[in-house]
């Protein structure tokens, strides 16, 4: 019978080869770039980790010729990685080894000092900690992706909360429900040209101040590339604007199309649903790309969108009630 410690083994290698082959294969996508360099590299890591439990699980008189890779897990992380980009989907892969470092930790720390074992597992523990170190030049270059990603989240979830608080507090006094998703509509391009405008405001000071900084290093430099970088830096603004502007035109929709296709109620009920569906997706994605709790988060901001429309529906009924406002 196979013991508990060689079944543990087991699962580590299982998911160090799974690791070294998703590596592997994004590496494949990214030839010739200093980015698939720095995958090609954390694959023949994860290959010196799985071999580390090999021989462990060897050593006990098991065989690993039955383990593979978990193709489903690295089948849905290339495709998840067309939606979301290279670097926020290593870091959901390296979000979910954070549990697993922890038992390597705890495993290492039950172990006598001089253990060959023990010193195997620090060295593995010390290589997954500094991953990160690994792609920080990589993760620098896509600042820009992460940025337009981030850009896309917020505006969308800005999108979600706003016009779905107002389409509540609408529900309450105005039965027609289309008459509602009219003034569902009405927020939504309001907020638009406002988020549009701030997005615009806040990336022009920063590219100000970055252009600023840019200059003054351009002055210990002779190399001419200040001029390419000031030009990049200074379409960032308009860029912003545009990604933020038709990702609240996204979010915004989605509370509003069921207001256009059902009753007030039953609407209401579905766009309550959708929007806390897609503030718990956006808010994991945002905390992926800064490597924060994505279970919290994503619990914390699909509360808070339940509770600003669960205000707003109560401010209308409160209308309804005492000023006798509705509107058929």
């Amino acid at each position: 019978m196979k013991g508990q410690a060689t079944a543990a083994y087991e699962e580590f290698y299982r998911d160090e080869i799974t690791d070294m082959e998703f590596y592997r294969k994004l590496s494949g996508t990214m030839k010739g770039t200093d980015l698939g360099d720095s995958l090609a590299r954390l694959s023949d890591v994860e290959r010196e980790h799985s071999d580390f439990w090999r021989k462990a699980i060897e050593s006990s008189g098991e065989s690993v010729s039955h383990i593979r890779p978990r193709y489903g897990k690295i089948s849905l992380l290339l495709f998840l990685r067309r939606i979301l980009g290279t670097v926020l989907t290593v870091r959901m892969l390296e979000h979910g080894e954070i549990s697993t470092v922890k038992m390597y930790r705890e495993y290492a720390d039950s172990l006598p000092d001089g253990d060959p074992m023990r010193q195997g597992l620090e060295k593995i523990i010390r290589e997954e900690v500094s991953h990160e170190e690994i792609f920080q030049n990589s993760i620098e270059r896509t600042r820009k992706d992460v940025q337009r990603s981030r850009d896309i989240i917020y505006g969308m979830s800005d999108g979600l909360v706003e016009v779905l608080a107002a389409l509540a507090g609408l529900s309450a006094i105005i039965v027609d429900h289309f008459i509602i998703a009219l003034g569902g509509l009405v927020v939504g391009i309001g907020g638009t040209i406002s988020m549009t405008v701030g997005a615009y405001l806040s990336q022009s000071t920063e590219s100000q101040y970055r252009i600023n900084e840019e200059m003054k290093k351009s002055l210990f430099r002779m190399d001419g590339r200040a001029e390419s970088k000031i030009a990049s830096i200074e379409g960032e603004s308009a860029e912003s604007a545009l990604t933020v502007a038709y990702s609240y035109i996204i979010g915004a929709l989605v509370p509003i199309v069921p207001f256009l296709l059902l009753p007030r109620i039953p609407a209401l009920a579905v766009s309550v649903v959708l929007v806390a569906v897609a503030e718990a997706l956006s808010n994991s994605i945002v905390s992926l790309s800064m490597g924060l709790s994505i279970g919290r988060n994503a619990i914390k901001a699909t509360a808070l969108s339940l509770i600003a429309s669960a205000a707003t529906y109560t401010v209308g009924e409160l209308f309804h009630i005492f000023l006798h406002i509705t509107v058929l």
